[in-house]
């Protein structure tokens, strides 16, 4: 392969709040490159967008993609704003109406920089097993 995948076969669908504005308390969008992960960021969930279904449902094509593919696909996000800040009443469904194994998730809210390390530490994607 003359260009390895730069995120290492690790995508987090991540909530505005968290990559726009200041919802963690430490630098979850850089902690999140630093691993190597690829960044999916839906638009703010206190927008009313009429279409967000179908948004949703497209990204969520996407990330069991990703995941059928052997990358680690994680949701961070933050119960101190509206739908986890993921739309996640729309992940849910589409992860329901697909019957599919739910991703990984970590809520910031209460998190310390050394827990979401942790957290992103967890596991090794599929796709790297045995390199």
């Amino acid at each position: 392969m003359l260009h390895p995948d730069p995120r290492a076969y690790r995508v987090a669908l991540l909530a505005d709040a968290i990559a726009n504005e200041s919802a963690a308390s430490f630098d979850a969008l850089g902690m999140l490159d630093a691993a190597n992960f690829g960044v999916v960021v839906l638009p703010p969930a206190d927008f009313a967008i009429s279409t967000i279904a179908s948004i949703v449902e497209y990204t969520i094509d996407d990330l069991v993609d990703y995941r059928a593919s052997g990358y680690r696909v994680v949701v961070v996000g933050t119960s101190a704003v509206a739908q986890f800040g993921v739309w996640i009443d729309h992940v849910h469904a589409e992860i329901e109406r697909r019957a599919i194994d739910p991703f990984e998730v970590f809520d910031i809210v209460g998190a310390t920089g050394e827990s979401f390390q942790r957290f992103l530490d967890a596991s090794v994607p599929s796709a790297l097993m045995g390199h």
